[in-house]
């Protein structure tokens, strides 16, 4: 990797973000802290920050339905179930998985790497027939006479991929491989684990004491054993219970020093920065000291839908149509249904419902569609308010009579 690196370099390569011919590397030249090691992705996962917001992210975007449209030709459009990407995207886009399981794994790949990568396989007709998400660490993306090629290596077989036969969802880069985020946090992760080891030698076992028994008498080795053996198992007790000092005994705690106390504050920081990265408010994975759910939660909430979240559906949603779609068949649309993000409040839902219907965007039986509900007859009609007038006769008073206003309309 390194002698790639150096070629790059002396052949002008312009850094993760430039553009060279060859194989693209993702990395940062160098790292902007001396003496900090990278951090493998199995690692990263074991920090809980990263945990949380990797699994908050890829099971949010799973759990939203991927649909297929066709434009008609009136101008509106129609779910087009009858399409086999339908199938692979909506129902099974495999023999092993479930839409979720295929979607998560690319976020995982895309969120950690900057980059994820699902092979098409392709059936009779020229058509799709399963998607299998790849391995980011696995995949070398080159750039050859203005192409993409697309080499994968398995168990030790290098496979050449055709680029029409790789979905590839990347992140920000230079357009042709997104940067890896792991790469470009290390110095974030180091601090973050360093913190950890500093936490775990303060409060693990055999850590500094956190209190002191005090006596104005002098105790013989004897009484001195049995003192710290009785203490010592009534302070290791996992369920607690009443400490009680005899013989005149006095038990001071002792608090935390400054260094100590810095520690503290340094790993909440750590929380926020690593939150920063993945552009995941704090508060959403349960970090201490932040706002509460119910006081400001919602503002928190949609910001992270319309900052986070769907920048990266929009991303997913154009790497798909790119390699799904033919471009002859331009009438054909794949999207998120983000209208899932009101499942979990049926307030939410009766609202925006309401909202719909009474302004004659949708019919009553597309409500009860989306609620698991049976049709109803004349549900399928649109329907709006009777009270609706024209902006420009709104003061003007209808004709009793006729039911036309005082201008005869």
């Amino acid at each position: 990797m390194f002698l790639q690196r150096l070629i790059n370099w002396v052949a002008s390569w312009g850094g993760p973000l430039g553009t060279a011919s060859g194989q693209q590397i993702p990395l940062p030249t160098s790292p902007i802290i001396d003496n900090t090691k990278p951090v493998p992705a199995d690692a990263a996962l074991q920090i809980s920050t990263v945990y949380a917001c990797v699994e908050l992210l890829s099971s949010t975007i799973s759990s939203l339905p991927v649909c297929v449209y066709r434009r008609l030709p009136s101008g509106g459009r129609e779910p087009f179930r009858a399409s086999p990407l339908w199938f692979l995207l909506h129902d099974r886009p495999n023999k092993w998985m479930t839409p979720a399981d295929f979607i998560s794994t690319m976020c995982m790949n895309r969120l950690l790497r900057g980059n994820a990568y699902a092979q098409i396989v392709w059936g009779a007709g020229d058509e799709p027939v399963a998607l299998i998400p790849l391995a980011a660490d696995q995949m070398e993306t080159s750039v050859v006479a203005g192409g993409m090629v697309f080499v994968y290596t398995q168990d030790g077989v290098r496979t050449i991929l055709a680029p029409e036969s790789v979905i590839h969802w990347k992140g920000l880069g230079n357009g042709y491989i997104g940067l890896a985020k792991l790469a470009f946090m290390r110095s974030s992760m180091n601090e973050s684990i360093h913190a950890q080891e500093n936490a775990n030698n303060l409060f693990g076992k055999g850590s500094k004491p956190t209190g002191v028994l005090q006596t104005d008498s002098r105790l013989n080795p004897e009484q001195m054993a049995m003192l710290i053996q009785r203490f010592g198992e009534q302070m290791s007790n996992p369920t607690g219970g009443l400490l009680i000092a005899d013989r005149g005994l006095k038990y001071a705690q002792l608090s935390l020093n400054p260094a100590d106390a810095q520690l503290l504050e340094t790993r909440r920081f750590s929380v926020e920065e690593i939150c920063r990265w993945f552009g995941v408010p704090a508060v959403i994975v349960g970090s201490s000291g932040q706002s509460t759910w119910g006081s400001g939660i919602e503002q928190i909430v949609d910001g992270f839908n319309k900052f986070t979240v769907n920048p990266l559906l929009t991303q997913f949603e154009q790497a798909l149509h790119r390699r799904l779609v033919s471009v002859t068949d331009s009438d054909t649309e794949i999207e998120f249904m983000t209208d899932a993000f009101l499942r979990g409040s049926s307030k939410d839902r009766a609202a925006f419902y309401q909202t719909m219907v009474q302004n004659g965007l949708m019919t009553r039986n597309e409500v009860r569609e989306r609620e698991n509900l049976p049709p109803q007859d004349g549900g399928d009609m649109l329907t709006t308010m009777s009270n609706y007038v024209p902006v420009d006769q709104l003061g003007k008073a209808p004709d009793v009579t006729t039911g036309a206003n005082r201008n005869g309309i």
